[in-house]
């Protein structure tokens, strides 16, 4: 209202238009409402299925002056936001279950949350649309760049692979090709704490830039997020990670050790079945509490009876290994009373 995209009419206060937009919205069955304030306000919406529909938001959802969240529910594989998604001032939430393809924007938003947000060419770089994000869901494509360093309060980051150039995935003859970003480069902020990569198809060897994060508690790295056969970690530390998730990446060999993970607490690995082994040295980290393994080979599964084995020997009867679902159980000493 601030920024005069809702004029007066006289007798009613700018308030009471607002409310007007909005509930004209609900009355036509486009938007429902989730979440209302202890003043009674539209704090959260959510947005019915109107891509069969229409091309793009119907552009009075964008007088909403007071809307925090928005949460879009779609059977399409994308919708195109408008330009002028950025009068919503006080948004600060904006999830969807399909791409979101913005072509251009007026100004910079406030919004600290969104998902799946793909820029169009009229764009040039996430912080100058979302300078404050602290969560953010995008999609990678083929002979970009991505540069995320400067978004300075970015905290969680997910990052799905598309396996094709912007323009294909734009125009939406989207196929499915392999995922691989070949020779793309990818920087991170030190604020991150959460990262996630599904099929970016990265070389392993890229794997050190993220060891570097300062401040990173969890990764999760799967469908081939990564590519390569040999994980080597160097000697260089992930100096906060407690969650390491590995789910169905073509690696056969991983070569760690306890230093390179001096905070870990819990480690799986899913669907990964050509790895032959998980290091011994990582039952040695004082910190971790539990392996967690599913769908494993043999050689695999025999690594974890000798790590189960070492650790007993250590003392160590705290370490939870489960297979599939099944605990590897220590072997406790008996004393004599």
């Amino acid at each position: 209202m601030a920024e005069g995209f809702i004029q007066q009419d006289g007798s009613r206060s700018l308030e009471k238009i607002e409310n007007a937009y909005l509930m004209d919205l609900v009355d036509r069955n486009l938007l429902i409402v989730e979440k209302w304030s202890v003043s009674g306000d539209v704090n959260v919406c959510k947005v019915h299925d109107l891509v069969r529909q229409l091309s793009s938001f119907p552009s009075s959802i964008c007088n909403l002056m007071n809307l925090q969240t928005l949460s879009i529910s779609t059977s399409s594989s994308s919708m195109v936001l408008p330009s002028n998604i950025s009068n919503l001032v006080n948004l600060s939430h904006l999830l969807c279950d399909a791409d979101l393809y913005l072509p251009f924007i007026e100004k910079p938003m406030k919004l600290e949350f969104i998902t799946k947000v793909v820029l169009g060419d009229g764009v040039d770089n996430f912080q100058k649309c979302f300078p404050g994000i602290k969560f953010l869901a995008s999609t990678l494509y083929l002979h970009e760049e991505n540069d995320f360093e400067l978004l300075h309060y970015l905290e969680k980051l997910m990052l799905t692979g598309s396996g094709c150039t912007r323009r294909r995935s734009v125009e939406r003859e989207f196929m499915r090709c392999e995922p691989n970003l070949g020779e793309n480069h990818i920087s991170f902020p030190s604020t991150l704490k959460v990262l996630k990569l599904v099929r970016c198809g990265l070389p392993l060897s890229d794997m050190s830039i993220i060891q570097s994060l300062p401040n990173l508690e969890a990764l999760v790295v799967k469908y081939n997020g990564f590519e390569g056969s040999l994980w080597e970690t160097g000697e260089e530390e992930f100096q906060r990670l407690k969650f390491l998730r590995l789910k169905k990446l073509n690696i056969k060999q991983w070569e760690a050790s306890s230093i390179n993970f001096p905070c870990l607490e819990e480690l799986d690995v899913v669907n990964c079945v050509d790895l032959q082994e998980i290091p011994l040295e990582l039952g040695d980290i004082s910190t971790l509490d539990s392996i967690y393994v599913e769908n494993c080979g043999a050689s695999l599964l025999v690594s974890l009876q000798q790590n189960r084995q070492e650790q007993d020997d250590a003392g160590n009867y705290e370490l939870e290994i489960i297979v599939d679902g099944r605990y590897i159980p220590s072997c406790v000493p008996k004393h004599d009373d």
